[in-house]
């Protein structure tokens, strides 16, 4: 328990950093994106991954904030992507191929390439250093080998090999896939919500700040590539692989109300994403209350929505959280002794009797 706490609080100290960092370059409500950024844990799909230390929350929680440093400082930026993506999860490497080309064509950038791939590299080199140093076996060259046959050919996860490569196969391999057991909320935060954050993002793409317009078209297609490979090429759509495109668009939506000082001039614009936010709650009670509280807001005299409305998100993230808790505590809990694995973890009677379970 001591241990599953404490993969929570290094993933809790690692974002709070992030939002740290963050302020040093844009001029954000430092005390709303830390809380947004807190709360999101409780919003995403198997949110408890995170209590076993599966990278992929910790790794998406610094490649979101890395894009969103990215045109205040490129280098930094560049260094922290390639962390994440070789000592976190290799499958950003999608993400950002897909943010760093649309970026660049789009801000006419092409000559920053080789320098871009070099500062890229670095992090790189240094992971290939160590297994240099410490791979049992073989070498460098053995290692590629085995970590692109372990992720691509030998993963079923990753669509590769197929048995069939027409169009409708791909269109219909859910059927076969854990997608038939989600309940309604999964398919709705994972089939509908990006669907709906990127069509309400380049909707209101011109009523962002010009610091964040330019990163609407690659936040857009760099995640959409990602979620086209979740439910087009991946076989197995585990769940936990949807949490690098959610936590990026769940994140920039709440970055960019933490970057309105005072108010949001656009009532339609919190109203649609506050509607988009609600497909995360738990409780349907808590969905229905914050649809409903939006409508209200948007129907009111006022022609804006002030920093206390915004402040409303909280609240509602809050209680989902607190439901969250409560609905896993309320749960029927089972515990587990193998006696083969005190003697010796890692024997092969060990295995068997775990593999049974």
């Amino acid at each position: 328990m001591t241990a599953r706490f404490l993969n929570f609080v290094w993933v809790f100290i690692l974002q709070t950093g992030l939002v740290f960092l963050v302020k040093k370059y844009y001029e954000i409500n430092f005390k709303i994106l830390l809380l947004f950024s807190s709360l999101t844990f409780m919003l995403i799909p198997w949110y408890y991954g995170v209590l076993y230390s599966i990278g992929e929350i910790a790794s998406t929680y610094l490649f979101f904030y890395s894009i969103i440093i990215f045109p205040k400082n490129r280098k930094v930026a560049l260094v922290l992507i390639s962390v994440c993506i070789f000592f976190g999860k290799f499958i950003l490497v999608i993400i950002f191929s897909i943010f760093y080309l649309t970026y660049v064509i789009q801000n006419r950038e092409i000559r920053y390439f080789i320098k871009d791939g070099l500062i890229f590299s670095i992090p790189l080199l240094v992971w290939l250093f160590l297994v240099y140093l410490f791979y049992e076996k073989g070498g460098v060259a053995d290692y590629i080998v085995n970590f692109f046959n372990f992720n691509f050919t030998n993963n079923r996860s990753a669509g590769i090999d197929r048995e069939s490569t027409s169009l409708i196969s791909y269109v219909l391999s859910f059927r076969d896939s854990e997608v038939i057991n989600w309940n309604s909320a999964n398919i709705l935060r994972v089939f509908v919500s990006p669907i709906m954050f990127n069509f309400g993002l380049l909707y209101f793409k011109g009523k962002l700040q010009n610091q964040l317009k330019i990163l609407v078209l690659p936040v857009v297609l760099s995640t959409s590539a990602h979620y086209l490979w979740f439910w087009l090429m991946s076989p197995t759509k585990w769940i936990r692989y949807s949490q690098h495109f959610l936590i990026i668009t769940i994140l920039f939506t709440l970055f960019i109300f933490s970057f309105i000082n005072k108010e949001i001039n656009d009532k339609k614009f919190y109203l649609y994403f506050s509607i988009y936010l609600s497909l995360f709650l738990n409780s349907v009670f808590l969905l229905i209350g914050l649809i409903a509280i939006s409508f209200y807001i948007y129907f009111s005299n006022n022609k804006s929505v002030n920093r206390s409305t915004v402040t409303l998100l909280l609240i509602f993230f809050f209680l989902n959280s607190l439901n969250v808790i409560f609905e896993v505590n309320s749960k029927k809990t089972y515990e587990f002794l193998f006696r083969e694995c005190i003697e010796e973890i890692n024997s092969n009677d060990c295995r068997n009797e775990y593999e049974n379970y």
